[in-house]
């Protein structure tokens, strides 16, 4: 796995190309869409001109040499609006009869990205707006017959597959189940009727080589690279760090990222280490391929914020409720800010039989345990800590819970005066708690007393990568608890987003709770 590929020792030898053609064409009539340069003519930086001559060489026969490209680089280093501008150049000026030039990803949203960036363009630059049409899903350009270019998300499947000039298969990491893979079979399948089709693929590295497109992809890359595979129309670029760099160190940062400086800077970084595990930051901004599995916050960090401090009943107080099947575990754990430490206590219910022992499976969690720690909260912390739905505020702690396994026993305690407040673990909800528990953890603004099976249930959670971000999650099939884990971090976010009364508006404006 060769790393930092856009530093090359020596010049290589000019290879016929289209390369500096498309060059001027971009710069000549695209525009930044985003950014602080929006709206700003488009300037290349020098890795993206040496990629586009690469990746444009042609064949004796004047057609261009690549039919299928993978192309990876770290997040925040422009790849988007440089698919755009490729997009946008082979609708309009690649000279390919009638080009259908499809803008691909595994989401509507990511979807949206390259298109939206090409859409931007088109309506904003003088001369790309003076012969194209946009609209929601398309761009036209009614000067050359049948010329268009459309939307195409993996996630809602697509018949799109006749006659595709351009496929442009935008964060392929992402394409992932059997409905990604078809999607990907239909259109990269639809280009097999053009003499000089391009499937360009453009992504950061994933977590599972074997088992994805990407990483098939990748690894097949690796090996034309490496001469173990002969097939000279595949272009691969993958800038990476090296696999035993330290991901902490700035040089790094600044080798593995070619827009460093520019587009990302060390700042950024800085602020990604405390927000991001180990495993995320080393895919996103190294772009280096991990484990799907591999454990969140690294060794002894945990340990380091072991605290002496203890609950006040003076402040407020949040509580965070996991209630997990009936033969798993359950917990409660409260949450409590103290300047900037979070002081964190839990109450763990677990089936005492284990797996394999003859009670383990009739075991069931007695929910009214749960309800009544919830009361003990309630009267020794009398100190209001939000509002509910009808922006009443409640005295006592704030109770988030998952209405799913604990909705009867929410309204029962609603009737008692507790602040109920629902906190389904979806993600949406669930990627920003576990983020912000971990960035906590490792400002070691967490304060625990030490507790060996919350210890156990933080450390036994692995970081799972969805489309937005990362939660805490376990292997499927694990028996591995992380109960604990999942409710300190509901709790912790609670703690840190919930407005204090006396600060109160509405609850939908300051806490971001309720709302999907």
């Amino acid at each position: 796995m060769t790393a930092l590929m856009d530093r090359p020792s020596a010049p290589a030898p000019r290879k016929p190309s289209r390369g500096r053609r498309v060059i001027e064409w971009i710069e000549g009539n695209c525009i930044h869409a985003g950014g602080e340069w929006r709206g700003k003519p488009f300037r290349l930086l020098d890795w993206q001109k040496a990629l586009l001559m690469a990746l444009f060489e042609l064949l004796p026969s004047g057609l261009r040499r690549y039919r299928w490209a993978l192309i990876g680089v770290p997040k925040k280093n422009g790849k988007t609006e440089l698919a755009a501008a490729i997009a946008l150049y082979l609708l309009i000026a690649d000279g390919e009869p009638a080009p259908l030039v499809v803008c691909a990803a595994s989401s509507e949203e990511q979807a949206n990205l390259v298109f939206g960036a090409a859409k931007t363009m088109c309506m904003e630059s003088p001369t790309l707006s003076a012969i194209t049409e946009c609209f929601e899903g398309e761009i036209l350009v009614p000067s050359i017959p049948g010329a268009k270019l459309r939307r195409v998300a993996a996630a809602a499947g697509t018949n799109d597959g006749q006659n595709i000039s351009a496929v442009i298969c935008d964060e392929l990491h992402e394409w992932q189940g059997t409905k990604g893979e078809a999607v990907w079979n239909v259109l990269t399948n639809g280009t097999g009727a053009r003499r000089q089709p391009l499937i360009l693929q453009i992504t950061t590295a994933g977590y599972d080589l074997e088992g994805t497109i990407c990483g098939k992809q990748y690894l097949h890359g690796c090996r034309v690279r490496s001469g173990e595979v002969d097939d000279p129309r595949f272009f691969f670029h993958w800038v990476e760090a090296p696999k035993d760099a330290d991901h902490r160190d700035p040089e790094v940062w600044r080798q593995a990222n070619p827009s460093y400086g520019v587009l990302v800077r060390e700042e950024f970084f800085l602020d990604q280490l405390s927000k991001k595990t180990e495993a995320v930051f080393r895919r996103y901004f190294l772009n280096q391929w991990v484990a799907a599995e591999e454990i969140w916050i690294p060794f002894g960090v945990w340990d380091a914020c072991r605290s002496e401090l203890e609950l006040d009943t003076s402040l407020p107080l949040y509580v965070g409720i996991d209630i997990a099947r009936n033969v798993d575990s359950s917990a409660l754990v409260v949450a409590q800010r103290q300047e900037e430490r979070v002081v964190l206590r839990a109450t763990v219910w677990e089936n005492p039989y284990p797996v394999g022992h003859l009670l383990h499976d009739s075991w069931r969690m007695n929910n009214h345990l749960v309800m009544e720690r919830c009361r003990s909260l309630f009267e020794e912390f009398p100190v209001a800590a939000c509002a509910v739905e009808d922006e009443e505020i409640r005295p006592g702690p704030m109770f988030a819970y998952d209405p799913w396994r604990f909705r009867p026993e929410a309204e029962v305690l609603t009737g008692e005066g507790l602040a109920m407040v629902e906190f389904p673990q979806t993600d949406p909800r669930m990627v920003p708690a576990s983020q912000a528990f971990y960035e906590a953890i490792m400002k070691t603004h967490v304060a625990h007393d030490g507790d060996p099976v919350l210890k156990r249930h933080v450390e036994n959670v692995t970081a799972d990568q969805k489309p937005r971000g990362w939660r805490m999650s376990k292997p499927v099939g694990s028996t591995r608890k992380i109960d604990a884990a999942i409710a300190a971090a509901i709790a912790l976010y609670c703690a840190q987003t919930t407005a204090a009364p006396e600060e109160f508006t509405s609850v939908y404006e300051t806490r971001g709770i309720l709302l999907i």
